[in-house]
């Protein structure tokens, strides 16, 4: 038997969609991705939705369209690169915050806040939210929700003061790859759609009228090349309308897990999320565990590794993480996605008790 860790799944409806999609002809930004920005405002609560081909572009554009370059950015170590690596593509020096030790989110009383500091990310990690109140407290300026793995968890995306979320392969709503920016802000939002495409102010779809295509179009802004297209827009829009089922078997699976291993000597069970995008408990010896599920063929990831522990973020501006540097050699993530079926569960609980106890 072999259980992934995590695997995205589509219907036979999303597959007749996406189909009728590659027939039609029009594979780039077009109709689909128009029709995901607004059915996905709809299901966040935001005014504007603007979609991008990945939540690490996301992530760059706002920072881009609140004119950020230089000082310094504030982010998590325990999260992919994505939401560091666009500081340094700003000009911008990079610190660590520490994180709680339960949420595993920033812990704002962490926070070193000095004129230089710019902006902060801050990441719904696993899908809890990140302490905004807090955040706001210890600093006024530009805070971005990184929602990633929030989608959807009440409240999320409204934390910060622009929020991204991510179509990524193993989220709750995959479509391969994809991002998604929300705002409540008019003018930022008009300003992300003239930059996603190189600063081309009407996109080939828009110049094409019922009776004939215009070629002409100006550019009057610059710009990245970070649009979505109707292909992935497709995907994600009928994994957005089966989200509420996906959620669902998430939910049934942790609660199980949780049953299961609460009682268990050396282990921590993780703080409920209303995602469950990983489900990351608490172990000794991770390493060894993670080694005799995978001869049973169970699969296992670590979320994360901290980004402080990276070779290349070496460089990062110092700052003690005493939490995160304990929590993370006892993480450890099992299988958890809606492809995962009740035998597979049975599996994962009876080899992971079974490792536990050797």
């Amino acid at each position: 038997m072999k259980i992934n860790v995590l695997k995205p799944t589509a219907t036979a409806e999303i597959k007749f969609e996406l189909l009728k999609v590659i027939d039609s002809g029009w594979w780039g930004l077009g109709p689909k991705t128009a029709e995901l920005e607004e059915e996905f405002a709809k299901k966040v609560g935001a005014k504007y939705a603007v979609a991008t081909n990945s939540c690490t572009s996301a992530l760059d554009m706002c920072l881009k369209v609140y004119d950020i370059t230089g000082g310094e950015l504030i982010t998590t170590p325990m999260t992919f690169v994505s939401d560091a690596i666009v500081g340094e593509w700003n000009g911008m020096d990079v610190t660590f915050g520490d994180i709680d030790k339960d949420t595993l989110c920033l812990d704002p009383d962490s926070l070193v806040i000095t004129p230089k500091t710019n902006v902060i990310i801050a990441v719904d990690s696993h899908g809890r939210l990140a302490d905004f109140k807090g955040l706001r407290k210890k600093f006024k300026g530009l805070i971005i929700e990184d929602a990633a793995h929030a989608l959807y968890t009440k409240g999320a995306g409204k934390g910060g003061d622009i929020a991204v979320w991510s179509f990524q392969a193993v989220k709750t709503v995959p479509c391969g790859d994809g991002g998604m920016i929300t705002t409540n802000n008019k003018k930022i939002a008009q300003k992300l759609k003239n930059m996603y495409w190189l600063g081309v102010e009407k996109s080939t779809y828009q110049r094409c009228g019922k009776k004939k295509y215009s070629w002409d179009y100006d550019i009057k802004h610059g710009g990245i090349k970070s649009y979505m297209n109707d292909i992935s827009a497709v995907i994600a829009l009928g994994n957005l309308k089966r989200l509420d089922e996906i959620l669902y078997k998430r939910m049934e699976i942790q609660t199980k897990y949780t049953k299961a291993f609460r009682d268990l000597l050396n282990v921590e069970i993780p703080v409920w999320s209303e995602t469950c995008q990983y489900y990351t408990l608490k172990c000794n010896n991770r390493d060894k565990i993670s080694d005799r599920l995978a001869e049973q063929g169970i699969t296992t990831s670590v979320h994360f590794k901290p980004l402080s522990e990276m070779t290349y973020w070496k460089k990062a501006v110092k700052r003690p993480l005493p939490v995160c540097d304990k929590v993370w050699k006892r993480l450890l993530t099992l299988p958890c996605h809606d492809a995962l079926s009740g035998e597979e569960q049975n599996f994962v609980i009876e080899k992971f008790k079974e490792a536990i106890l050797k």
